[in-house]
């Protein structure tokens, strides 16, 4: 958060609240690098194989989340000197700053659009896909980062990266780009990202149906819900467990930017700045954006699905969007429709060949079992008569 009255000198010193307000921010890093690395070493260390594309979206997330805490955590440094000052490692905290900010923004944005993919669109992403999508994510990131010093920055306005409020970022010389290059960018992926789950969630409800070529909205009661539950195989229940969990990340971003967007409003309409402690609860807050995202994880770990037995969801399959789904015309009710795919239905008759082997061996073993218990009786029962024999008089 930028603060026009000393971002253009050289040196700022803290008043006292100012620095326990800068101390409590630089722990709340502290809190998400390492909540972030100690989840990241796990999921790594415990997954050896990952089928879906979810997994690498989550990880960039977290990534981005350690470069944001970064960028908190250097301030530290102001802490121990009681005041900022401009330089090579302001500069460096105003990049990194801005990289994890930006960054964090997007990745939340990639797992709700990936589950539009593949919940609405119905569309499959290769592996070159996937790594395509990831190097061209990153890359924005960085070319955004570096437009600034590169291209935008002026001499007669001073650095770009420089004192900004309590900290170093985009000083207040480039009123443009810190909205357009970081504002715009984090409400922009919030609004998509909201907007993008809400038509899954309706579509996953069955509140958003497609019939006779048009699209319709209706209200599906508790007691018909039990209807959305037919048509789908095992790839397209996999995949609403998995969106289930992983559509927490995207709107748990969009909740904590709510109180840092307040400010920032405040900010640009008011005749005066936010309150100093307003500025620094809000950016608490939106600095511990990694620990909630490791948070989320800890809590669903227990339904979270195991990445190594989901099935491939790059699985050819038929969109339905181009088909008549059957319409009930009673109730209106119309089920999420996801046509069963081969390899889904191979599966499940595999399992059921397995299955019945399994029972064959099960009954065949106990037959042994009880064949074995009748001739060890038959064996003692002979001994008996013969031992008797002897005893009963001729």
């Amino acid at each position: 958060m930028s603060n026009n009255s000393v971002t253009d000198v050289n040196d700022v010193w803290y008043e006292p609240w100012e620095r326990s307000g800068v101390i409590v921010l630089a722990v709340a890093g502290l809190l998400s690098i390492c909540s972030v690395l100690y989840v990241m070493r796990y999921l790594i260390s415990t997954t050896k194989a990952f089928r879906t594309h979810l997994f690498e979206y989550l990880v960039s997330l977290l990534l981005a989340n350690v470069i944001q805490s970064i960028g908190t955590t250097m301030n530290l440094r102001w802490v121990v000197k009681n005041g900022l000052s401009n330089g090579s490692f302001c500069t460096a905290q105003g990049a990194i700053k801005q990289a994890g900010n930006i960054s964090t923004a997007l990745w939340s944005f990639m797992i709700s659009l990936h589950l539009f993919n593949i919940l609405f669109l119905r569309t499959s992403v290769t592996r070159l896909g996937l790594w395509l999508t990831l190097a061209g994510g990153w890359f924005a990131v960085a070319f955004i980062v570096f437009i600034g010093p590169a291209a935008i920055e002026k001499p007669e306005s001073g650095p770009y990266f420089g004192i900004s409020g309590r900290w170093c970022w985009i000083t207040s010389s480039y009123p443009e780009p810190q909205i357009l290059l970081e504002y715009f960018l984090e409400f922009l992926s919030a609004t998509l990202a909201f907007i993008l789950n809400t038509i899954v969630l309706l579509r996953v409800r069955g509140n958003l149906v497609h019939h006779q070529g048009k699209w319709k909205l209706q209200f599906i009661s508790s007691d018909e819900s039990w209807r959305l539950g037919f048509a789908r195989d095992l790839i397209d229940s996999t995949m609403l467990k998995l969106a289930q969990r992983m559509v927490w990340f995207p709107v748990a971003y969009t909740i904590i930017l709510i109180p840092i967007t307040i400010t920032r409003l405040t900010e640009f309409m008011g005749p005066t700045p936010p309150p100093f402690g307003a500025t620094v609860f809000a950016a608490v807050i939106f600095n511990l954006t990694g620990f909630i995202n490791v948070l989320l994880i800890i809590i669903i770990r227990h339904v979270f699905p195991d990445m190594q037995s989901l099935p491939e969801f790059n699985t050819p399959r038929r969109n339905d969007q181009d088909q008549e789904m059957a319409y009930n015309s009673k109730s209106g009710v119309t089920p999420f429709m996801l046509m069963q795919s081969e390899e889904a239905e191979s599966y499940r008759r595999e399992r059921e060949v397995r299955q019945a082997r399994a029972r064959e061996r099960a009954q065949q073993n106990l037959a042994l079992g009880l064949s074995r218990q009748g001739s060890v009786g038959s064996v003692e029962s002979q001994s008996s008569v013969k031992s008797t024999t002897g005893l009963i008089p001729k």
